[in-house]
């Protein structure tokens, strides 16, 4: 038995060990791009990228593991078997490794799934290989495929030579345990988010960050979410009178209200964990559930009228600081050379001279957010690393409260003019808060309700303590959701859940105690913002200015294989799988199902071809 357990821990053992050779190689093979690091980020890449190494060597453990079940009175057969799996998957994996390191001279990503299209077209494929040192690459190949499988094979060999007869009462227990703790290291771990890319991502350097990912795990990722499929699945116009239809929603005058003071404001964006407007009074919500947003939107400027692009943290993430709408059945964020094509808010601020952090209390790594964040010149990302250990006070990480007194301590010494951005997580599920209850009630709804009360009073201690700063009378706070929920069941219908509060105040803000009920979008901010202070907004073409002059007022959202088309005078809901119209209120007009068709199919294709 003990024979059988060393076997499979040094077969994992051997391709970390491989995993971390083949990234010398890489760095070797890029030693131009290598040389422009400092050599303690060719550590940290290896480092970095040893967890994804691991993971990935897990997933080669899972037949071993589960063959090694029946092998306690014969185990000849299983030496043969591992002998024929070592050498397809070292195959597989040296092809991916050696294919890798050209395509990413090309391309500047790890190879994925898109390399598949090239299949269909092979004589392209090979004609597009011609500036490649094709002849090394393949006698590349060949030395690590020798080598690689010499390896597996001597330790499969030597092994299952030692293996004696045991009793399958050890082996089918022992072995059914070992290969289904696996999703463990497959994982990552036992935290809330599993591996991703972001995962590995840790610099600012994004040669750096590739070098940290593992190819191997990278290209099942990419087959196993179809992000190598160009195919659009929601064709239903002419691709150009599609495009056509959509860019004439965005046609308004350059010009715009200007509702804030001029120079070079501070700007904070507190981005609210599933913020919906149904649990705000002023508009029309559970009463008492927000008092402290309620009252700073008698002092601010409140947008009434606004929806989220999608359903997700996510998707809501992209949609506000980059202005770009969210897909129905995937999520761009997840996909970093995808968002790497993509503008955002930090980018814009701090290319004018803004300085730019984010803040969050829990794992910047969930859904794949964090390599996000570095593509977008975030001069600094605060997150659960950043805090101590005592403040680890929920499941997420850091309590709002936590977060929050940290961003206030941070601005005073922070250099001005800066672009703060803080994501909260009190009021995401298991709704857990770390005071009184003031709200009570165990089911789902109240405690949602309850952690929002939780997070209103903690922006409001904010808001308070920041009006005593000498910062204040300079300074745009922006309040506004990631998204919005199903929760609390006031409202059933998909607009309801959609729809989020908005909220500008502070000093920097002219036109106190006021309300905007224009028909907007949460991609909206980012034009809106930039317009007002004078900055370049052309970038955001899928941002429409809530204040430009002679805009079309309308708001898309995109649920699971659904989208909602929202425009003044009435909405309706489609289903996009069954072509149906699920819900419609008011008048939306004959041609409108036709926009929100068109606007779903250009923006999808949009994501496609980034």
């Amino acid at each position: 038995m003990r024979k059988r357990l060393e076997f499979i821990a040094l077969y994992g053992i051997s391709w970390v060990v491989l995993f971390q050779f083949f990234r010398i190689i890489f760095l070797a093979y890029h030693y131009k791009k290598t040389l422009e690091l400092p050599p303690a980020l060719w550590v940290k890449s290896a480092m970095h990228g040893l967890q994804m190494d691991i993971s990935f060597a897990a997933y080669t453990l899972l037949i071993p593991g589960l063959l090694m079940v029946f092998t306690a009175r014969k185990w000849a057969w299983y030496g043969r078997t591992l002998a024929i799996f070592s050498t397809v998957i070292a195959f597989v994996i040296t092809l991916l490794v050696v294919t890798d390191l050209e395509l990413f001279k090309a391309w500047g990503f790890r190879i994925d799934g898109t390399s598949l299209h090239y299949l269909a077209t092979p004589t392209e494929a090979f004609a597009s290989m011609g500036a490649a040192p094709v002849v090394p690459l393949l006698l590349l190949f060949a030395c690590l495929f020798f080598l690689v499988l010499k390896l597996l094979q001597t330790i499969v060999k030597r092994s299952t030579a030692a293996f004696d007869k045991t009793s399958f009462i050890y082996t089918i227990p022992v072995f059914l345990i070992l290969t289904a703790s696996l999703i463990i290291p497959i994982r990552g771990g036992l935290q809330l988010a599993p591996m991703n890319e972001s995962a590995v991502f840790f610099s600012d350097k994004s040669f750096a960050n590739y070098a940290a990912v593992n190819v191997p795990w990278n290209y099942m990722s990419s087959l196993l979410n179809a992000t190598y499929s160009k195919k659009n699945p929601f064709l239903y116009f002419d691709e150009k009178e599609a495009d056509r239809m959509t860019h004439s929603l965005y046609k308004s005058d350059s010009t715009s209200t200007l509702i804030v003071k001029s120079g070079k404001i501070n700007v904070v964006v507190i981005i609210w964990e599933s913020f919906t407007s149904k649990v705000v009074g002023g508009l029309n919500g559970v009463k008492n559930v927000t008092p402290q947003f309620d009252q700073l939107a008698r002092e601010g400027m409140l947008f009434t009228n606004v929806y989220a692009s999608g359903n997700r943290s996510d998707k809501g993430m992209v949609a506000i600081l980059s202005g770009y709408p969210a897909q129905p059945t995937h999520s761009i964020i997840k996909i970093p050379k995808k968002t790497m094509t993509l503008p955002s808010l930090p980018k814009v601020f701090r290319q004018n001279g803004w300085h730019t952090t984010f803040y969050y209390g829990g794992e910047t790594e969930f859904a794949n957010m964090k390599s996000y964040f570095l593509q977008q010149d975030f001069d600094q990302i605060i997150d659960k690393n950043d805090f101590d250990k005592k403040n680890m006070n929920s499941k997420w990480g850091a309590h709002d409260h936590i977060v929050l007194n940290r961003l206030l301590t941070d601005l005073d010494n922070q250099r001005q003019p800066f672009f703060s951005t803080l994501f909260t997580l009190s009021s995401h599920e298991p709704f857990e808060v770390p005071v009184k209850t003031e709200i009570p009630g165990s089911d789902a709804e109240h405690l949602f309700l309850n952690a929002h009360h939780y997070t209103d009073a903690s922006i409001g201690e904010f808001i308070r303590k920041a009006k005593l700063k000498p910062w204040w009378d300079n300074t745009l706070v922006i309040i506004i959701a990631d998204h919005g929920h199903p929760l609390p069941e006031t409202d059933k219908s998909k607009p309801a859940e959609f729809k989020i509060p908005m909220l500008w105040l502070g000093g920097a803000l002219e036109k106190q105690a006021s309300k905007v009920d224009s028909l907007s979008s949460q991609t909206d901010l980012a034009a809106t913002l930039l317009n007002q202070l004078h900055l370049p907004s052309g970038s955001f073409t899928w941002s429409n200015d809530v204040f430009g002059k002679n805009r079309t007022p309308f708001a898309y959202f995109a649920f699971n294989n659904g989208l909602g088309w929202m425009k003044p005078a009435g909405y309706l809901v489609r289903d996009n799988i069954g072509g149906n119209i699920i819900e419609r209120k008011g008048n939306p007009g004959p041609d409108e199902e036709k926009f929100g068709k068109a606007y779903l199919q250009s923006s999808f294709s949009d994501y496609l071809k980034r």
